[in-house]
């Protein structure tokens, strides 16, 4: 059964910006909800597979250079676990 709850938490910072991350998953979906310590809007992000490779996009889309650079610093953060 696919969980629609919170799968993993976890911190990251970039240049002084802490972030935390939520990861979910939806109809086998990674969903990532990040939360910003300098009180913008939250975000949530995927990645989604084109003819150019992956990319990261936000949802809904409109924070499309953000998602590019979180999702990369997810897609680190994932790797050195």
């Amino acid at each position: 059964m696919v969980s629609l709850f919170d799968k993993n938490k976890f911190e990251i910072e970039i240049e002084g910006l802490k972030i935390a991350i939520v990861e979910h998953t939806l109809k086998d979906q990674q969903v990532y909800r990040l939360v910003f310590d300098d009180n913008r809007s939250p975000l949530v992000i995927t990645s989604a597979k084109t003819w150019n490779g992956e990319v990261w996009t936000s949802i809904p889309q409109g924070r499309q250079s953000e998602a590019e650079l979180f999702g990369k610093e997810i897609c680190k953060h994932l790797k050195n676990q």
